[in-house]
């Protein structure tokens, strides 16, 4: 039962403005970049006005603050460190230790795994509802995709758009694979940005113009491999995106 035990306890424990788009950095180069990070969050500054102060008990400054670690939270829930470090801090060397971190946690899985499985080959008398325990554990052990950092996506979104909120979701399947996510929002409303977890930016004018984005939502895949890009146009589940970049 310890071990059992040992098991839910890690699995409860239990990811922008790198432009790989553009050609202000060089993405394809494997050595590190030493271009200037982009930070973000200078682009929504908290607004500094006494009215964003609703109440005595509640401010507003500080939720809309990137660089409090209440910006990220929902509810009762932080992401991790790391996540929020890569968020405010997108460079290419927090990318790296980011992508190595994936791949750490993906080891660590795959060891419990096959563990979980010794245990029950030995074990062939536990009880129905202790096996099926260690079965729910098992699927719940995060995996990362093996070409994590081949592809990087980045979706052009707008608030409203109904197709663009099912895409929210593909994202989301596609970072808990490990693969590197990043959003544009086309309109602006920074009550969205609350609810975002990836690193979020606000899609100039130029931008939509030079990338010919009329409607949303748009989902732009980088292969580092081949040195393409694809696009996406509307909403597609997570096995249809990679099924699609991954026969072309």
């Amino acid at each position: 039962m310890k071990f059992i035990f040992m098991i839910f306890l890690l699995i409860s424990g239990r990811l922008m403005a790198f432009d790989y788009f553009h050609q202000k950095i060089n993405y394809w180069d494997k050595k590190e970049n030493k271009s200037k990070p982009v930070v973000t969050e200078e682009k929504s500054k908290p607004i500094e006005k006494d009215e964003n102060k609703s109440n005595d008990s509640f401010d507003w400054k500080k939720q809309l603050d990137p660089k409090n670690d209440d910006f990220f939270k929902e509810g009762d829930y932080t992401p991790p460190a790391a996540f929020m470090e890569l968020a405010r801090n997108p460079t290419d060397q927090n990318i790296t230790n980011w992508f190595k971190l994936v791949n750490k946690k993906n080891e660590l899985s795959s060891r419990l795994s096959s563990r979980i499985q010794e245990y029950l080959k030995k074990n062939t008398k536990l009880k129905v509802e202790e096996k099926a325990h260690l079965l729910e554990a098992q699927k719940k052990l995060p995996k990362a995709a093996t070409d994590n950092t081949r592809y990087r996506f980045r979706m052009y979104f707008e608030s409203s758009c109904p197709h663009c909120k099912r895409m929210m979701t593909t994202l989301q399947e596609l970072q808990e694979l490990g693969y590197y996510v990043e959003v544009r929002q086309i309109d602006n409303n920074p009550k969205i940005a609350r609810a975002i977890p990836f690193p979020l930016e606000y899609a100039t004018k130029d931008e939509l113009k030079e990338k010919g984005i009329n409607s949303w939502p748009v989902l732009f895949v980088g292969d580092l491999v081949k040195k393409v890009t694809y696009r996406l146009n509307g909403y597609h589940p997570t096995t249809e995106v990679l099924s699609t970049v991954k026969n072309r």
